[in-house]
């Protein structure tokens, strides 16, 4: 007690130190994700309406244990208060930061705004029964939180003071904006076939299309082809990329990591989606697959991010691009 009493009189005097800032960021960026996991896990498991009220588990109890699916909801939004604190304990420790950084403070901000969203979109969804719309909307406002969070994370690894500049040619640049959007797309249009196929949530929660509950359903087919055309065509944007930057050698040493891990879990994420599909959507590679999501939304965010870098003779940087 007295050690920590102690480390929070050294934070309020000297603020956190740009390290402790960046494991701050970590720790919400872990917990972010991890909650778009167990918040699909609610769904999978047919939990949820386990709770079908909010704040409240329901009408009767404030905390509800007595069934499976209760509790499992009741789980997830436990997580969803440690989110919370991770969330407020980033934005906190970015006014905390010394030196204190104006790209950080708004970052914190977004996350710190963003989190209460969630909750009232996680309250619509129960009280509109798992319309697969708000459902959605739930798993995607989690992927912008997530990229955020990315962001975050990647910017406070950079040198403090200077400006931002390009580190990449603009057409490569063009080009990682146009696999930002159509990885956007294939998220996406993943949301649609779940809200379209058997892990609505509930056996009884409307579906986009039809009403079937499995994969011979007429609708899901469909929206799983088109799903994986989307898949196949981002897949050839990011191959692309790498061509193109074959001979572009400071292009590619700042896109490498990147892009090597983006094309990498794509090829895991598009394997586990035919696998799913051929053993009829077992809840546990659905899982991996909602896991695989998440990841290539964070390694995108972090590909867009690369293509810019933190420079104290910006305007130098921008003539040797320009250049080239």
């Amino acid at each position: 007690m007295q050690r920590l009493t102690a480390y929070v009189r050294r934070v309020r005097s000297e603020g956190f130190t740009p390290k402790e800032f960046r494991n701050i960021c970590v720790f919400a960026l872990v917990l972010l994700s991890f909650i778009c996991v167990s918040g699909a896990a609610v769904r999978l498991t047919g939990s949820g309406l386990g709770c079908d009220d909010w704040p409240n588990c329901n009408a009767d109890k404030v905390v509800d244990f007595s069934n499976a699916h209760a509790a499992i909801e009741q789980v997830n939004r436990l997580i969803t208060f440690l989110v919370c604190i991770a969330v407020a304990l980033a934005a906190a420790a970015g006014w905390y930061r010394r030196p204190r950084r104006k790209d950080l403070l708004v970052l914190g901000f977004v996350l710190l705004a963003g989190v209460p969203a969630q909750g009232v979109v996680g309250a619509i969804v129960v009280w509109a029964d798992l319309n697969p719309a708000t459902v959605q909307l739930h798993f995607v406002l989690s992927m912008l939180l997530v990229w955020a969070a990315v962001v975050m994370l990647v910017r406070s690894g950079e040198p403090d003071g200077g400006d931002r500049a390009p580190s990449v040619v603009p057409r490569v640049r063009r080009h990682v904006r146009l696999l930002v959007i159509w990885t956007g797309i294939a998220v996406l249009a993943g949301t649609v076939v779940t809200g379209t196929g058997p892990h609505a949530g509930d056996e009884q929660a409307k579906r986009f299309w039809g009403t079937e509950t499995d994969i011979n359903g007429h609708a899901l087919q469909w929206v799983s082809r088109i799903h994986g055309v989307i898949v196949w065509v981002t897949v050839a944007i990011a191959l692309a990329l790498l061509w193109r930057l074959r001979r572009l050698h400071q292009d590619r040493a700042a896109l490498d990591a990147p892009i090597t891990a983006w094309i990498i879990v794509a090829v895991a994420q598009g394997s586990v989606g035919y696998i799913q599909y051929a053993a009829g959507l077992p809840a546990g590679l659905v899982l991996v697959h909602v896991a695989g999501a998440t990841t290539l939304v964070g390694i995108t965010a972090w590909l867009w991010c690369s293509t810019t870098r933190v420079s104290r003779s910006a305007a130098e940087i921008i003539e040797q691009v320009g250049d080239r």
